[in-house]
């Protein structure tokens, strides 16, 4: 029978230790090594001590042993899922363009050296009220909160983290903005001024079928059958992006030593720029205080201590720069039909591409090179998997004219300038995609099938969100419900319309040829 008072075999001993703390040791059983596998709790009193025995055991009998020590910092971890776990999940282009600048930007920066552990809600609000002050929008705190999110769902899976403070912690709310596109009166004016103009027919093809900007200036002859204008179709399988540049040279912070950018001394008098002599004036810049409301958000930035960045610049850069890369889903990958009339346009432009091509006399291309990649493409393979360029130099739709790729950046200025020529309010790429479902969806097209061309993923996602409820379709409605309710009068005017909507037709047909 076991004495009284006594602790009982397995029982958390609490003893005082010689300096003056209160000490816990809780028993886990053994570790891999056979070796036994203690925790040691550590408080002013007995009863703090006891209280965060009890917290303890609380976590471990939900399925949560908090680690050894101090255990990992939200940096810390931040840092390893950045790069050995979201970066073989999500696209590169995804990953460089927005987790990586948010995770090393803002997220370490913010809460890097929080312990994991104790991370919690009032945490994590607290730093988005920092980021709103720093002038981020809603929706970049939103996507914020989402990449923060994913990555602690991740630490519970693998129990260093208790729970994810995220989920109960309200993100900012983003009102979805209705984009407007074009009407079909603009639209015409566009298609008839770019009859005839270079690569007019790539705004042709963005108002018919809807690509994306970069399956556009992605898009290459063979993924288009133009054999048979009136049945011709158009595959979507790679799009143009631009990937950074990664350093080729073994000393990178050297190699970007002219573009590091470094806060200037306290004092004037110890920069160096500040007392030359020659060249332009030099304004001294500093780090700004936390929460600094001198620059409206936009304070400067600088590089670190170490920085390895500015690989732009690096003599022997690699894997960066314009390549061809997959669409970001299964869906995205469609072939779908496109209209007679662009089919002409198209073949046109092919003529008038390979005339271009033999009459200018700086004319390189942009392709695979065997001097530059020693991969050996495979037979019926358009883009070389390792250099990610097209096998010919001469696939592509839409080009410069040395054969070069149209930059995404300098195709949003032509797009501008067109419109700004036109008098046409300015609207964006993507709205041409918008028209082009709006369009089907009034002509009657079914939604599967409108879905099916933009590569979407389901029919209701295109209807929420690319169907914009315009005036044509609710003359529509209140035509079909006056023909309901008032007959034939009704059917008369609506008869009328249907003859001034064929001409119209007609009228729009004619300016395609």
């Amino acid at each position: 029978m076991a004495k009284r008072n006594r602790r009982q075999r397995g029982e958390d001993s609490i003893f005082l230790r010689k300096d003056g703390r209160w000490c816990c040791q809780i028993f886990l059983g053994t570790r891999p090594d056979g070796k036994p596998d203690r925790r040691w709790l550590y408080g002013k009193t007995p009863e703090a001590v006891i209280e965060k025995r009890a917290k303890f055991r609380a976590k471990v009998a939900e399925g949560f042993t908090p680690p050894k020590g101090k255990g990992e910092t939200v940096g810390q971890w931040m840092h390893h899922w950045l790069h050995n776990i979201a970066k073989k999940e999500v696209r590169e282009s995804t990953w460089n363009r927005s987790y990586r600048p948010k995770v090393e930007n803002h997220i370490i920066p913010g809460l890097g050296w929080r312990d994991l552990e104790r991370f919690d809600e009032e945490d994590i609000e607290a730093f988005y009220t920092d980021l709103e002050e720093q002038g981020l929008s809603a929706a970049s705190v939103l996507q914020i909160h989402r990449i923060l999110s994913r990555a602690l769902k991740i630490a519970v899976k693998r129990k260093k983290l208790h729970r994810n403070p995220c989920q109960l912690v309200t993100p900012p709310r983003v009102d979805r903005v209705d984009p407007m596109p074009p009407e079909r009166d603009e639209a015409d004016l566009i298609l008839s001024t770019t009859a005839d103009r270079r690569n007019g027919v790539r705004w042709a093809f963005a108002l018919s079928n809807g690509p994306r900007q970069g399956e556009a200036l992605g898009l290459m002859w063979p993924m288009l059958d133009l054999d048979d204008i009136d049945n011709a179709t158009v595959r979507i399988a790679w799009e143009l992006t631009r990937l950074p540049w990664q350093h080729g040279c073994e000393d990178q912070h050297a190699c970007g030593m002219k573009r590091h950018r470094f806060p200037c001394p306290p004092d004037p008098a110890d920069c160096k720029k500040a007392q030359r002599k020659a060249g332009r004036r030099h304004t001294c810049r500093r780090l700004c205080p936390p929460k600094c409301r001198e620059h409206g958000g936009k304070c400067p930035t600088f590089c670190a201590p170490d920085c390895k960045k500015h690989a732009s610049t690096c003599p022997q850069r690699q894997g960066g720069g314009l390549v061809l890369t997959e669409p970001k889903s299964k869906k995205s990958r469609r072939t779908s039909a496109i209209p007679r009339e662009l089919a002409k346009r198209l073949i046109s432009h092919r003529k008038a591409q390979a005339a271009e091509r033999l009459a200018h006399p700086a004319w390189v291309g942009w392709g695979h090179d065997r001097e530059t990649c020693d991969r050996r493409p495979r037979a019926r393979e358009l883009v070389c998997a390792k250099c990610r360029l097209p096998l010919r130099k001469d696939l592509l739709v839409f080009t410069q004219p040395n054969g070069q790729p149209v930059d995404p950046r300098r195709d949003w200025q032509e797009w501008t300038d067109l419109l700004d020529e036109l008098q046409v309010p300015h609207y964006r790429i993507h709205d041409s995609r918008h028209f082009s479902a709006t369009t089907a969806l009034e002509e009657g097209v079914d939604v599967v099938v409108v879905q099916e061309m933009l590569g979407h993923a389901t029919p209701a996602f295109t209807q929420e969100v690319y169907q914009h409820v315009r005036p044509r379709i609710q003359r529509d409605a209140a035509d079909k419900i006056g023909s309901a309710l008032f007959g034939s009068d009704s059917q008369s005017d609506s008869a009328g319309d249907a003859e001034l909507r064929g001409s119209r037709r007609k009228k729009r047909r004619a300016s395609w040829d």
